[in-house]
């Protein structure tokens, strides 16, 4: 279904609507949508209603000419009015990676709307000013490389380190690659500099504010992002850290059964 917010056309699907099940919204990572998210839409249906929304400039859903479209607060506006008027409320909001890092900004935003929120692969943001400038450099020049050679920047993007991953279906792999191609190189340009974790701001001292239930989740391989979480676990009052065996850095490919089975328990 497509809607528009803020003068965005925004793409979402709901899977199902049981009124006796608690919706559950899904928001994807960098240079995906919701479809990345159809492995798991059967089984997640047995204990909520899953929701997927493709998110500024990805998938289905329209980008932006001006970068400064796609900051926080731009995104944190558009999907706060999307999911306050669309769907039934309160709910719980998954977020893996870049989605995650959206999903905590909106339940510091409006924490009302949430029944507790989930993220994979998550960061609070960048804490040292010199560190926030060189990401900043970095995601500057991974953007024109989107824009100058989008086919190398692929290339290139499944060969770092963070996504490196033994475990995760043959097919799944194809899949992600596929609904990367298919991606607006111009909007993800725009989104790596409006949205990247150098321009995010770093919420690490507002974490201690959230009062909903928060389940942590991180591939025990991706070393960087288990630091960051137990960092986040001991400073969330009501934050519960999984760190999954056999996964790296995207746990829903790697290991999906074990990830539905953490959200599973934490939803019900």
């Amino acid at each position: 279904m497509n809607i528009r917010v803020r003068g965005i056309s925004y793409q979402f699907e709901v899977h199902q609507n049981n009124d006796h099940l608690p919706a559950l919204v899904l928001l994807h990572g960098f240079m995906g949508s919701g479809e990345n998210f159809a492995h798991l839409i059967s089984t997640l249906k047995s204990f909520s209603n899953p929701i997927t929304i493709d998110l500024l400039g990805h998938g289905q859903t329209e980008g932006a000419e001006l970068h400064y479209r796609f900051s926080t607060k731009e995104q944190v506006a558009d999907v706060t009015k999307l999911i306050s008027e669309q769907f039934p409320l309160p709910l719980y909001l998954y977020g893996y990676s870049m989605g995650g890092r959206l999903a905590l900004q909106l339940a510091l935003h409006r924490p009302d709307l949430y029944r507790g929120i989930i993220l994979e692969s998550a960061t609070f943001g960048i804490e040292n000013e010199t560190e926030r400038q060189a990401r900043q450099s970095l995601d500057a020049r991974r953007s024109d490389s989107i824009t100058g050679n989008f086919k190398g920047f692929l290339e290139d993007w499944k060969k770092l380190p963070l996504f490196a991953s033994s475990n995760a279906d043959t097919k799944l792999l194809e899949d992600v690659e596929r609904i990367q191609r298919e991606q607006n190189p111009f909007w993800l340009a725009n989104s790596l500099q409006g949205f990247g974790t150098g321009t995010m701001p770093c919420v690490r001292e507002e974490l201690s504010q959230l009062t909903i239930p928060v389940q942590l989740i991180t591939g025990e391989n991706d070393t960087k992002f288990v630091h960051i979480n137990r960092q986040m676990e001991k400073e969330i009052n009501e934050a519960t850290l999984n760190v999954v065996h056999e996964a790296g850095h995207r746990v829903h490919l790697d290991q999906p059964n074990q990830l539905v089975s953490i959200l599973k328990r934490f939803i019900t």
